[in-house]
This record gives C-alpha cells, sequence and structure tokens, in this order.
C-alpha cells in the first residue's frame, strides 16, 4: 500500500471515528462498517444491526446466533460452510455474498437483494423468504424441504384481547428496539407474528402477550427465532 493511499485511509477511519464517538455522546445508535477485510472474521451472537456496512468480508466456518441486521449492505461477503441460527435479514442488500455449504436454521429474508447469492449446497431448516426478488440467486430451490416463501401478507386473526397486550408491550424499550413483532407502535408486524404462529401455534402466539407482561426488561429480543424461544420456555407446558 502506497503512502498516499494509507495517509487516505488514515483520513478516512479518523473522520468514522469521530462520527461515531459524536453519536455514542448523543444517545443514538453506531452503525457497524467493515469492509475489504480479507483476514478470516468469526461470527457474532445475540446483536441487533442497524446499518451495517458490510463488503468483501470472509466469514468461512463462522457462527451467528440470534442477530438481526436491517437495512444493511452486506455485498460479496463469504459465508462458505458457517452456521446461521436465529438469524434476521431485513431489507438488506446481499448481492454477490455466499451461503455456499452453510447451515441455515430459524433464519427470515425479508425484502432483501438475492442477486447473485450462491446457496449451492445450502443446508435449510425453518427458512422463509418473505418478499424478496429470488430469481437472480443461484443453485436455490424454492421447493427444497426446510424453505417457506412468503408473497402476500399473512391473513392472521388476533383476537383483541391479544392484540392490545402486544401494543403494549411497545412501550417497553428492550422489546421494541429491534421491531420484531411491530411495524411501529400503533401496528403490530404480522409477517413475523404469522412465523411464531406456524413454529407455536395457536396457543404459543395467545400466550405471547401475557408473557411480555411478566418483566419490565428482556434482552436478546432481536430476532423471530428468539421470540419463538421466549414462548418455548416461558409459555404453557
Amino acid at each position: 500500500m502506497g503512502r498516499g493511499k494509507r495517509k487516505k485511509d488514515a483520513k478516512r477511519r479518523l473522520r468514522m471515528n469521530n462520527r461515531n464517538t459524536i453519536r455514542k455522546k448523543m444517545g443514538k445508535r453506531i452503525f457497524f462498517t467493515l469492509t475489504h477485510c480479507h483476514k478470516k472474521l468469526g461470527g457474532v451472537s445475540n446483536r441487533y444491526n442497524y446499518k451495517a456496512n458490510m463488503h468483501a468480508l470472509c466469514f468461512v466456518d463462522a457462527r451467528f446466533y440470534n442477530v438481526k441486521y436491517q437495512a444493511s449492505i452486506m455485498t460479496d461477503c463469504n459465508f462458505r460452510g458457517s452456521e446461521l441460527i436465529g438469524v434476521d435479514l431485513y431489507n438488506c442488500n446481499l448481492r454477490g455474498t455466499s451461503f455456499k455449504n452453510a447451515k441455515l436454521e430459524n433464519v427470515v429474508f425479508y425484502n432483501c437483494n438475492l442477486r447473485n447469492v450462491d446457496f449451492t449446497g445450502t443446508r435449510f431448516l425453518n427458512v422463509t423468504f418473505i418478499c424478496n426478488k429470488i430469481d437472480g440467486a443461484k443453485n436455490l430451490n424454492v421447493n427444497e424441504v426446510g424453505i417457506t416463501i412468503l408473497r402476500t401478507y399473512p391473513k392472521l386473526e388476533i383476537d383483541d384481547d391479544l392484540e392490545r397486550l402486544l401494543l403494549e408491550s411497545a412501550n417497553k424499550q428492550s422489546v421494541f428496539d429491534a421491531k420484531v413483532i411491530h411495524v411501529n407502535k400503533g401496528k403490530l408486524n404480522k409477517w413475523n407474528l404469522s412465523i411464531i404462529q406456524s413454529r407455536c401455534g395457536d396457543k404459543g402466539l395467545e400466550s405471547l402477550g401475557k408473557i411480555l407482561q411478566r418483566k419490565e426488561k428482556w434482552e436478546r429480543l432481536y430476532t423471530v427465532y428468539s421470540y419463538i424461544s421466549l414462548i418455548e420456555n416461558w409459555g404453557p407446558k
């Protein structure tokens, strides 16, 4: 790397650090940014990433657990042989990324750019694709066992008492921050609630509102899978 490029990169890092310091002082979320790092990276667990910028990163054989990426750029990344369990990818640009020979379990792709995304040899278990343009994906068999494709808004009937409890839970920041079961504080996310219902049944979904009333602060409610686990651990046996 030439001296000029090193100076340019150093200035860019300084500007980014200054922006992050200012946002941290203001109590705002700090966006994760890392590009063109050819070092093999490990995965992450129990995290909500908003507007992450990840390009040409190597996550070969890494493990991701209970992680949500929203409105993020994750282009030309390599997840070959990796394990993604309980990962939500919402409104993300995944163009050119590889999930070759990866294991995807309880993963949700919502409105993502899947152009040239490679699913060769990928193993699927409870993976849901919602409103994605999947024609440009490589080696994705939508009829494969373990894959669910959702294209039309679910006709999910929620009784008034449950709807009230779920909307009230939006007043708890630990529930609302990642916006898993809420679109906003006055509207529920029926896409995700329908997935929860399909995995936990009507009784599980009916119990969710009451469960969320039991504590003022919850931890790690970042993904659809985290709510399924919550119902399994706290719901009726």
